[in-house]
């Protein structure tokens, strides 16, 4: 992967990067007392979102993110990969997030078979993927980008805005013979991505479209036509 960081801190700051993580937010809210294992935490938002009310453990394979990691509460953070992963005993977590991670490794399934590993019984995973559906509207509609669509839709690689080449996996072959299933899934950027962003520069744009955006991230089809899916797996 070859990421473009400062595209990427740009996109942070931006509303409309600002609203993705409210967003996930508010899925991962009710999460309190848990062993978490954040894999793939870029600049820390998440981890350090989680780290308030659980214990949580970073993995992340970019040092310059790392050294501008936000941690305004405490949790430990770790510079590795999938190697990494494998020293941990089994069962070490309750909860295990990758959010946009997966999309730029070569075989998902190998990471999916440590996080089950590495899950307690009754575990439960928070993956954050690019959606293929959701991704050729924006592409076509937002973007006005044919070419990158076709390849979407034929299961190829695409460039990404900030962190280069990404490929999206299906869930039910990187969790094939694994103890994992699927509990339930939202819709993230279901209506945003695909609009003019002189929209999202008005004063109270973002709570007006992070209370759409919740109010049918559960519901098909809306969930199902979303630029990204948040998918929460469960071990059985």
């Amino acid at each position: 992967m070859t990421a473009n960081l400062q595209a990427y801190k740009a996109h942070l700051q931006a509303p409309w990067g600002k609203l993705q993580y409210d967003i996930v937010f508010a899925f991962l809210e009710s999460l309190k007392g848990q062993k978490i294992l954040d894999f793939g935490s870029g600049f820390g938002i998440v981890a350090d979102f989680l780290a308030e009310k659980n214990q949580v453990t970073a993995i992340e394979p970019s040092s310059e993110m790392i050294s501008e990691r936000k941690q305004n509460f405490s949790y430990e953070q770790l510079h590795g990969s999938l190697n990494l992963l494998q020293t941990f005993p089994d069962q070490s977590f309750d909860v295990i997030i990758c959010h946009n991670v997966l999309e730029y490794v070569s075989d998902p399934a190998l990471y999916l078979a440590e996080f089950s590993r590495l899950l307690k019984k009754d575990g439960k995973i928070s993956l954050v993927k690019h959606h293929e559906v959701g991704r050729i509207m924006h592409t076509v509609v937002f973007e006005n980008d044919t070419e990158k669509a076709q390849q979407i839709l034929a299961g190829e690689e695409y460039q990404t805005h900030s962190m280069g080449a990404a490929k999206i996996y299906q869930i039910k072959e990187v969790i094939s013979g694994l103890p994992l299933e699927v509990e339930n899934y939202q819709g993230v950027r279901i209506f945003y991505g695909l609009q003019t962003n002189d929209y999202k520069n008005v004063p109270d744009w973002a709570e007006k479209m992070l209370e759409m955006e919740l109010a049918v991230c559960n519901q098909s089809p809306y969930r199902d036509i979303a630029a990204f899916q948040h998918v929460c797996l469960a071990k059985s």
